[in-house]
């Protein structure tokens, strides 16, 4: 389930790669900003240039497994995060119990954090039962964290309701937090649509919020398009809105303006590499519903295992053993 595995799990099964990222300077020349490396898998470090020009690290993530059998999985992740000096500001330790029966499974994170002098303190339990029906996948996610006396209490629970095959998605998620009272209250909404064909991909996110009248209100929407080539080169157009955009005050009756267009190029390079290139678009001042030209912002070169494939549909067939 996608929820598990970007707040659970960021950095589990990493892939063993290199990647350093560019940009480009005001006065023209090609400068690297940050690196990362992953030696193996659920390994990677984060690299970043100090004040002093030398390489830091800036964030360090381990992965382990503890125990495995057919049912259950029990794995730990360090995260380590470094200022610009490369000294040790915090550290975070989540170990995930993860249990399936049948079509049902259970998640069970503890989350450790450090204290000002280093040690670690149990400081949030997540909770995710995921049961699949047919077509539809319903996750229930509880987060509670540790109060003034001790107690762990909810702080946040979510639902995650996923249905559709290979080609269509739907995908809705509620978010519930307490009120005053103590009473779970709707407090954000994120419907998302993926929908591919051939080798075109189209995925539309709606973000909503609660307003001060209480109702839920359209706060932001993101629409992406990829498109694969026969090589495995894909392109990734993104089309961000909100409710006000550069330069324009905000006006709830005209509903949602564009902040932001979004092109990532994925190609193929020398030796195996995947180079990766980020350019946007933004309003214009003179004319906020227009954008400018386009601004290349950064370049990222991945080695190793990229994960850049070829379409499904040009790939070579495999017999079945």
């Amino acid at each position: 389930m996608k929820y598990c595995l970007y707040a659970l799990m960021a950095a589990a099964g990493l892939a063993q790669s290199n990647t350093a990222s560019y940009i480009t300077d005001i006065n023209g020349h090609r400068v690297e900003v940050a690196s990362s490396a992953s030696p193996r898998d659920g390994e990677r470090t984060e690299l970043s240039q100090s004040v002093n020009g030398r390489q830091v690290p800036l964030e360090r993530t381990e992965t382990h497994v503890l125990s495995k059998d057919a049912n259950r999985t029990v794995t730990e992740t360090i995260v380590r995060k470094f200022d610009r000096t490369g000294q040790l500001i915090s550290t975070e330790r989540t170990v995930q119990d993860e249990q399936k029966h049948g079509n049902a499974s259970t998640i069970q994170a503890t989350i450790y954090r450090s204290d000002t002098n280093g040690a670690l303190h149990e400081d949030e339990r997540r909770v995710i039962e995921t049961q699949v029906q047919g077509p539809t996948t319903t996750s229930d996610v509880v987060i509670s964290r540790a109060g003034a006396t001790g107690s762990f209490d909810p702080v946040e629970k979510r639902k995650v309701v996923t249905t559709g095959d290979a080609n269509t998605t739907h995908e809705n998620q509620t978010v519930y937090r307490p009120s005053p009272s103590g009473q779970f209250f709707e407090a954000q909404r994120e419907a998302k649509d993926i929908q591919k064909t051939g080798n075109k991909t189209l995925e539309n996110t709606a973000s909503y919020e609660v307003d001060y009248t209480g109702k839920m209100q359209l706060v932001g929407q993101t629409v992406s398009t990829t498109t694969k080539a026969g090589d495995g080169s894909e392109v990734t157009e993104t089309d961000l809105y909100g409710r006000a955009s550069l330069g324009r005050p905000r006006d709830e009756q005209s509903g949602q303006k564009i902040d932001e267009q979004r092109i990532i190029e994925r190609t193929k390079g020398p030796n195996g590499a995947v180079i990766e290139t980020t350019t946007v678009r933004r309003p214009t001042l003179a004319d906020p519903s227009h954008l400018g030209e386009p601004n290349k912002i950064s370049e990222t070169i991945c080695t190793g295992k990229c994960g850049l494939t070829p379409p499904a549909a040009a790939q070579p067939k495999t017999a079945t053993p």
